[in-house]
C-alpha cells in the first residue's frame, strides 16, 4: 500500500449516452461486480485512502453500500470532471491522488502501482496514450489547486485545460505498455453498444 496517496473515483458524469449510471454496470469480464465496487477495492489495496465524488446527495446515496471510501458530492453538481478534481482534492488528507474515472472498466493495477512509483512532485504525473494526454487516469498533486480553481472561475470544465497552466511530467506510451502491453486501463465504456462489445470480447 502506498500511504501517502489518496484515490479518487470521479463518478459525477451524467451518463448520458450510457442510459444509466455507468458506475453501477456490471463488469463485461465478471458480471456480478459493478464498475466502481471492481475500482473501489482496486484502489483500497493500494491506497490509505479513497475519495469517490459524487454529482449530488442522490447519486452518492446510490453507493453507500460501497465499503472503505468516503462520498463525496460536486460543490457545482453538473460542472463536469473539474470540479469533481476540486472537490476531491481540496479534501483529501495526503498531498498526492491517483484519479481515475468510474467508466474504466480494465484499469490493470500494475499500471496503477507503476504510476505511483514515479516520483511524485508539485507536477501532474499524466500518461499520454496515441498522443492524447489521459487526465482522467493520472498523479494529482494537492499543490495544483490553486490552478484548477482558477480554470474553474474563467468557466473551464475540462481537466486538459489544466495542461496549459499546470506543471505536467508526461509518461510516454512506451513506458506504459511495459506494465499494461494493450493499453486496456485506458479504455472508456461510454454506451450500450461498446459496453456489448467487450462483454462479448471478454467471454
Amino acid at each position: 500500500m502506498f500511504n501517502n496517496i489518496t484515490g479518487i473515483i470521479l463518478a459525477g458524469g451524467s451518463s448520458r449516452r450510457m442510459g444509466k449510471d455507468k458506475a453501477l454496470l456490471p463488469l463485461p469480464d465478471n458480471e456480478g461486480v459493478t464498475f466502481v465496487e471492481h475500482l473501489t477495492t482496486m484502489l483500497t489495496t493500494l491506497c490509505s485512502e479513497v475519495l469517490l465524488v459524487a454529482r449530488d446527495d442522490l447519486q452518492g446515496a446510490s453507493y453507500a453500500h460501497l465499503k472503505g471510501l468516503r462520498i463525496l458530492t460536486d460543490r457545482v453538481p453538473g460542472y463536469g470532471p473539474l470540479m469533481g478534481l476540486c472537490s476531491g482534492l481540496s479534501t483529501m488528507h495526503n498531498f498526492h491522488a491517483l484519479v481515475v474515472a468510474v467508466d474504466m472498466p480494465f484499469v490493470q493495477p500494475a499500471l496503477l502501482s507503476f504510476l505511483l512509483d514515479q516520483p511524485l512532485t508539485g507536477s501532474l504525473l499524466v500518461p499520454v496514450v496515441n498522443n492524447i494526454p489521459q487526465v482522467l487516469l493520472a498523479v494529482y498533486p494537492r499543490a495544483i489547486l490553486p490552478f484548477i480553481e482558477g480554470r474553474l472561475q474563467e468557466g473551464r470544465c475540462d481537466p486538459r485545460s489544466l495542461l496549459e497552466v499546470a506543471p505536467v511530467y508526461y509518461i510516454d506510451e512506451a513506458q506504459l505498455r511495459q506494465v499494461d502491453p494493450e493499453l486496456r486501463s485506458f479504455i472508456n465504456v461510454n454506451t450500450p453498444g461498446e459496453l456489448s462489445v467487450y462483454a462479448q470480447n471478454n467471454k
